[in-house]
């Protein structure tokens, strides 16, 4: 099944869905209504990783060891969680190593994983992170990461990357997460 960005709905998706993006895309908030409105089960990335990163740091060369063991750590959490019957959304910036975690997480799931990169104009995540109430990436944290992503595009998938420019989380999840009623816990 193809799917057009325009019509993505978790109904037509698959039982993993990574959402990732650099810091201030959206990802936590709109991963939060896909947990809260569709029944998945919400794996945080990024607290995962923290482990690995109690201060940062994890795009430095020298960590890229005890970045991959974040990866697989994360990549065997998803599948713990899968075999117990769970849909999952993973949120998570990934920080490096980018080609390798998506190729990684596609051949544990295979066709039963949607990636979403949320990529909004810089210019709007750096406004959206400074309005954050909890942390924030910074400007030349998002460039990098920004950057990044932009540089891996077709690797990644262009069909993969959402333009959330102008939008707000919620639109953001109306427009291309919402689940129909009988994806909806509540059904």
């Amino acid at each position: 099944m193809t799917l057009k960005l325009n019509s993505v709905r978790l109904a037509h998706m698959k039982n993993i869905i990574i959402l990732t993006g650099p810091g201030g895309a959206g990802k936590s908030t709109i991963a939060e209504m896909i947990e809260k409105e569709c029944g998945y089960v919400l794996l945080d990335g990024d607290n995962e990783d923290s482990d690995f990163f109690p201060d940062g740091g994890q795009w430095l060369p020298e960590n890229s060891n005890k970045l991959d063991q974040a990866h697989d750590k994360i990549i065997s959490k998803t599948k713990k969680l899968v075999q117990s019957g769970n849909k999952v959304v993973v949120d998570y910036i990934v920080f490096g190593h980018y080609k390798e975690f998506f190729d990684k997480f596609r051949k544990a799931f295979r066709e039963d994983l949607h990636i979403a990169v949320l990529f909004p104009k810089q210019s709007e995540i750096v406004i959206r992170d400074k309005e954050r109430e909890c942390w924030t990436t910074g400007v030349d944290r998002i460039k990098a990461v920004y950057c990044e992503f932009k540089k891996h595009r077709d690797e990644i998938g262009v069909k993969n990357y959402i333009d959330t420019s102008g939008q707000t989380p919620k639109e953001t999840f109306e427009k291309y997460f919402k689940c129909s009623a009988t994806d909806s816990p509540q059904s």
